[in-house]
C-alpha cells in the first residue's frame, strides 16, 4: 500500500519508567463517557499535560478517545473521516495486526492494570515530528507513578489519523509491539530492554504485518532513505532522531533474514533476564552458533556495501526489494605509485559502523604488490574490524581482523588474482549494554601500505605453519623456502598441528616453496630422506658428499621420536 509523504518522517516515540505493578481494577468504559489524560509533555503539540479526551468509539479490542480541543476546531467532514477511520483502524487492528504481533512476539497486558481486555487508543494533536508514542507509565498504579492513567495505551496523532489511514496503520503497528514488549519484559521478567532493540522490533513489526509489501512509498522505503544518506550512525545510541529509527530498521531486516524472526521474537520472549547484545549473544550460544554479535555486525556491514548474495548469502540481502541497497564509505582512497601508505582515523561510538575503501586498481597486472593492513584502537577499547577483498577476477573474500591489545594485522596477497578494491569495516564494539541518548567514543587508526609481495607472504606464512595449495587437500609443513608433505598419519604425532588451520596458498605462491623429503630426528644426527610408501632411507654419506650434491642443509626438517619411529626402514642412500 502507498504511504503519504507528507508523514514519512514522523517519529514513534517510547518512554521507559521502572515501576513495580499493582493491578487495579474498573468497569468498561461507555461510549460518550468523558475522562481527562494525563500525556506526555514532550510530544503534546501545546507541551500540555492533561486533555480533555471524550469516547468516540468502541470495538471488541480497542476504545477510541478523541482529545475534545481537537474535535472542536476541525470541520464536520473531517469528524466524519475521523470516525470512519476509527472504524478502519479497529477493523485492522483485530483482523490483522493484533494476530500477527502476538502470534510472534507474545501477549499485551490482558487485562492489564485495569482489568479490561480493551485496548485504549488516544487521538491527540501531537508534535508535527510525532507520529505516535507509548508510555510504559500507564501501565502502573496511581499508587506507584501519580500521572498513571491506568491502562493499556497508546497515543496516536490525530492529524495523521485524519490525513492517512494507511499510514495510522504503520503508527499503531509499532506502537503495539512497545506495547507487547512492556509486559514480555518490564512486566513479566522485570527487566527494560534496551531501547535500540524495542525499536529495532517495533520497526520490523511494520514488516510482519505486511504494511512494507509493496515497498514502493512504504515505510521501509523511507526508513532506507534516511539510512542512506547517513550509514555511520550509532545503532545503540538512542537521542531519538530519524536516523536511529533508520539503521535500527536496515539492520534489523538482515538480522531477521539471517537468522529467521524467531532470533527477535526468542530474546524478547526467553526466560532469561538478560537485554540487548547479551540477549542475542545468549541466543545463538543456545542455539549453537559459533558467531557472537560483533560478528553479525561485521556481515552486516559488508552486506550493506557489497550487497551481493550470488557471492555469498550472507554478503548481501535476500529481500529483492533491498537488492539496491549500498552504502557509500565515509572515506575512499586510491593508492598508486605516488601514494603507496597512507593512515586514516575515525572517532566511532558504540555499534558505529564505518566504511574505508582503497583502491588499488594502479597496480593491476603487477603480482609483485600486496597490501598491508594494520588497526590501532584506542587504549581499552575493543574494535571488531572487518575487510572485504574484491579482486579482479570478480571474487570477493571476507575477513575479520584479528585484534590483539587493540592491535593487529593482516596482508591481501597478489596471485593468479589481483586485488582491486580493499574495504575495510570497523566499528567500536567496548560496550553491549546500558545505552543512552548520548554515547562516548573512542578512536580507531586504519593503516593501509603497499608492500612486495614477497614480504607479505613471508609475513603471513611463519616457519612451522602448515599449508595447502588453494583447492586441493595435501597439507605440508613449510621451514624457510621448503615445504615437506605431511599425511593425516604423520600430522596426528603432533598434538600442536591442527590440520583445520592450514593457510591456503595460491598457486605460484604454493609453489615458491622448494619441496623437501630430508628429516633428522630432534636428537640425533642421522639424516633420512623419507619417502612417499612410508619408507625412511639413511643419508649414508659425507658432509663433503652432501655439499658437493647440491643439497642445501636448510632443507632437513627437524622431528620428534614418534615420527622417526613410524616410517619403514629401507635401504640406505650412498651418494
Amino acid at each position: 500500500m502507498l504511504i503519504s509523504k507528507k508523514f514519512v518522517n514522523l517519529f514513534f516515540m517510547l518512554i521507559f519508567v521502572s515501576f513495580f505493578v499493582l493491578a487495579s481494577f474498573a468497569s468498561a468504559d461507555t461510549l460518550g463517557q468523558q475522562k481527562i489524560f494525563f500525556v506526555n509533555k514532550e510530544f503534546d503539540k501545546y507541551s500540555r499535560t492533561q486533555l480533555e479526551t471524550t469516547l468516540r468509539q468502541v470495538s471488541d479490542k480497542m476504545y477510541f478517545y478523541i482529545e475534545d480541543s481537537y474535535w472542536g476546531k476541525i470541520s464536520f467532514t473531517s469528524q466524519q473521516k475521523l470516525m470512519n477511520n476509527m472504524l478502519g483502524l479497529a477493523k485492522e487492528f483485530e483482523t490483522n495486526i493484533y494476530p500477527k504481533e502476538t502470534a510472534l512476539w507474545g501477549s499485551e497486558p490482558n487485562p492489564g492494570i485495569d482489568g479490561d481486555s480493551k485496548i485504549t487508543i488516544l487521538l491527540e494533536d501531537l508534535k508535527k515530528s510525532n507520529g505516535g508514542y507509548f508510555d510504559t507509565v500507564h501501565g502502573y498504579s496511581k499508587q506507584i507513578a501519580n500521572d498513571s492513567n491506568e491502562r493499556e495505551m497508546i497515543s496516536l496523532s490525530a492529524e495523521a489519523f485524519v490525513s492517512d489511514l494507511d499510514l495510522a496503520k504503520v503508527f499503531l503497528a509499532h506502537e503495539f509491539h512497545h506495547l507487547i514488549s512492556f509486559n514480555q519484559k518490564d512486566l513479566l521478567k522485570k527487566v527494560a530492554e534496551e531501547v535500540w532493540l524495542n525499536e529495532l522490533r517495533a520497526e520490523y513489526s511494520v514488516s510482519v504485518v505486511g504494511y512494507n509489501n509493496p515497498y514502493s512509498g512504504s515505510n521501509l522505503e523511507n526508513r532506507f532513505d534516511v539510512f542512506l544518506k547517513n550509514p555511520s550512525d550509532s545503532i545503540t545510541e538512542w537521542p531519538n532522531v530519524f536516523d536511529d529509527y533508520a539503521i535500527v530498521n536496515a539492520f534489523g531486516q538482515y538480522l531477521a533474514e539471517q537468522y529467521g524472526s524467531v532470533i527477535l521474537s526468542e530474546t524478547l520472549r526467553s526466560d532469561g533476564s538478560t537485554v540487548g547484545i547479551p540477549s542475542i549473544n545468549e541466543y545463538l550460544r543456545l542455539k549453537g552458533y559459533s558467531e557472537k554479535f560483533e560478528d553479525i555486525f561485521g556481515y552486516w556491514m559488508a552486506a550493506i556495501y557489497l550487497n551481493n548474495t550470488s557471492i555469498n548469502n550472507r554478503l548481501g540481502y535476500l529481500n529483492q526489494d533491498l537488492r539496491h541497497i549500498r552504502v557509500v564509505p565515509q572515506q575512499q582512497v586510491n593508492l598508486s605509485g605516488g601514494l603507496t601508505e597512507i593512515s586514516v582515523f575515525r572517532f566511532l561510538k558504540p555499534w558505529q559502523p564505518s566504511w574505508w575503501e582503497f583502491d588499488m586498481s594502479s597496480f593491476q597486472g603487477d603480482l609483485s604488490k600486496s597490501l598491508k593492513l594494520s588497526a590501532l584502537g584506542e587504549t581499552g577499547g575493543i574494535f571488531p574490524v572487518f575487510y572485504l577483498v574484491i579482486y579482479n577476477d570478480g571474487s570477493v573474500e571476507f575477513n575479520k581482523l584479528k585484534l590483539n591489545s587493540g592491535n593487529g594485522s593482516a596482508f591481501v596477497i597478489s596471485s593468479e588474482k589481483v586485488p582491486n578494491k580493499v574495504i575495510v569495516m570497523a566499528t567500536n564494539g567496548t560496550k553491549i549494554d546500558g545505552f543512552g541518548e548520548s554515547e562516548s567514543g573512542l578512536s580507531v587508526r586504519i593503516d593501509t601500505k603497499v608492500v612486495s609481495t614477497e614480504e607479505a607472504v613471508a609475513s603471513v606464512v611463519k616457519d612451522g605453519s602448515l599449508i595447502k595449495r588453494r583447492g586441493e587437500s595435501e597439507i605440508y609443513v613449510i621451514w624457510g623456502k621448503y615445504k615437506r608433505y605431511l599425511n593425516p598419519g604423520i600430522i596426528s604425532l603432533y598434538g600442536h598441528l591442527d590440520p583445520t588451520k592450514a593457510i591456503e596458498l595460491e598457486p605460484e605462491v604454493f609453489h615458491s616453496y622448494i619441496t623437501a623429503n630430508y628429516v633428522r630426528y630432534v636428537d640425533g644426527e642421522e639424516v633420512y630422506a623419507v619417502w612417499p610408501d612410508g619408507t625412511k632411507h639413511w643419508m649414508n654419506i659425507t658432509p663433503k658428499q652432501w655439499d658437493d650434491s647440491g643439497r642445501d642443509w636448510n632443507a632437513i626438517f627437524v622431528i620428534n621420536d614418534l615420527e622417526l619411529n613410524y616410517y619403514k626402514t629401507g635401504a640406505d642412500i650412498v651418494r
